[in-house]
């Protein structure tokens, strides 16, 4: 038997947003155009949240009546960079082999979002009786920057949907609770000096690797508080990248470490942070500022996101696991923007098509029977708000 395929508009319009190169550090107003002249058409309410730039901004629509609750169906519309990797095809030219679309954002996320704008001609026909919102936002993956936005402002309209569908690729599992992040930085600040006389200057680097030590101690510590819920089932700590020094013979007078945390959704995530910084200033610097007392360890939060915290009796996963016939609710450990939903008192589920592992890689891709899942899936919502 044949594989199922989606509708021929649900594979042109994710065609035309695949071609868009909405790379977070370029501008994403040419996707949310077409979106909104899609929406507009359709008779929808439009609401735009900008950057401070204006050269990016979040869309929100709605269709149906003009009353509180109902159904968010919400993506972001930026994309990971292809810099360095290496495509069978042109990333933002989409093209199908092997009954699958392959193209940048064809899984992350593009593929939810195009389906959910193929379905807007025909969602604005139906009786409607809970209205259909639909989130696009800007900058999801340099840390769920442009959501929050968009969500100040439906607090500050009283725009009060009942929950939000998260696109992300799940393979259209329903995902009910993520890990909250944090990408953070600390710059490092020695003293100069030739190699040969240490105790004369502070090397960064050397402090960097003591630093990183204690990243690596404390993430042993994490391990002993577990939720069999997810893989890994504690909070992950780890230092991902590391740069500094000029030359082999001279004292590193600068270092910085990229580090991160992947923590477990109801723990205390924000005092990570404090500890980590505390120990640096308490255990490690005395003994460099001895001969250096300008050595120092600067750290900021470059960017956070809240976890999802798992409830089985929210109506976003209630929903969700009823159109898709099962209970089983699942958790993983990246990071989506469903946790800010949440926190905005908006119950949210992670639920679409494509698999996260496809994602961010050359020749990405997104398997045509899994958009027709996505389109079945959609399509089951709006019953739901007809209802």
């Amino acid at each position: 038997m044949a594989e199922a395929s989606p509708a021929p508009a649900v594979l042109d319009v994710v065609r035309t947003l695949v071609a868009f190169d909405t790379t977070s550090r370029n501008s994403n107003r040419a996707l949310i155009d077409y979106a909104r002249g899609i929406l507009e058409k359709a008779g929808a309410r439009i609401r735009l949240t900008e950057d401070a730039t204006g050269t990016k901004a979040n869309l929100f629509a709605t269709l149906g009546p003009d009353i509180s609750g109902g159904y968010v169906l919400s993506g972001h519309t930026d994309v990971v960079p292809v810099d360095g990797q290496d495509w069978r095809s042109n990333p933002f030219e989409p093209e199908i082999r092997d009954a699958k679309l392959f193209g940048r954002g064809t899984a992350d996320m593009k593929g939810f979002v195009g389906t959910a704008l193929a379905l807007v001609p025909e969602i604005s026909k139906q009786p409607l009786r809970r209205p259909i919102h639909f989130a696009l936002s800007y900058d999801e993956e340099v840390g769920c920057v442009g959501v929050r936005s968009l969500l100040a402002d439906l607090v500050q309209q009283n725009i009060r949907p009942a929950l939000a569908i998260i696109g992300e690729p799940t393979e259209m599992r329903v995902v009910g609770a993520h890990k909250a992040g944090a990408v953070i930085e600390t710059h490092v600040h020695g003293r100069e000096g030739h190699s040969s006389a240490p105790a004369k200057g502070a090397n960064a680097v050397m402090m960097a690797g003591e630093f990183i030590a204690y990243l690596a101690q404390l993430a042993g510590e994490l391990r002993d508080d577990t939720d069999a819920h997810f893989d890994p089932p504690y909070t992950t700590l780890q230092a991902n990248m590391i740069a500094g020094g000029t030359a082999v013979n001279v004292l590193a007078r600068d270092a910085t470490i990229t580090w991160e945390y992947r923590a477990l959704p109801d723990r205390d995530a924000a005092q990570l942070v404090p500890r980590v910084v505390a120990h640096g200033d308490e255990n490690i610097l005395p003994k460099y500022r001895a001969q250096a007392p300008e050595a120092r360890f600067d750290t900021v939060v470059r960017a956070s996101y809240p976890g999802l915290r798992r409830d089985v009796r929210s109506p976003a996963v209630q929903l969700a696991c009823e159109i898709s016939g099962g209970n089983d609710v699942q958790a993983v450990s990246y990071g989506t923007e469903a946790g800010l939903f949440q926190a905005a008192g908006i119950a949210a589920v992670v639920c679409g098509p494509g698999s996260i592992a496809d994602a961010h890689k050359a020749d990405e891709f997104i398997a045509l029977s899994q958009l027709a899942a996505g389109e079945n899936f959609l399509r089951q919502v709006v019953a739901r708000a007809c209802r």
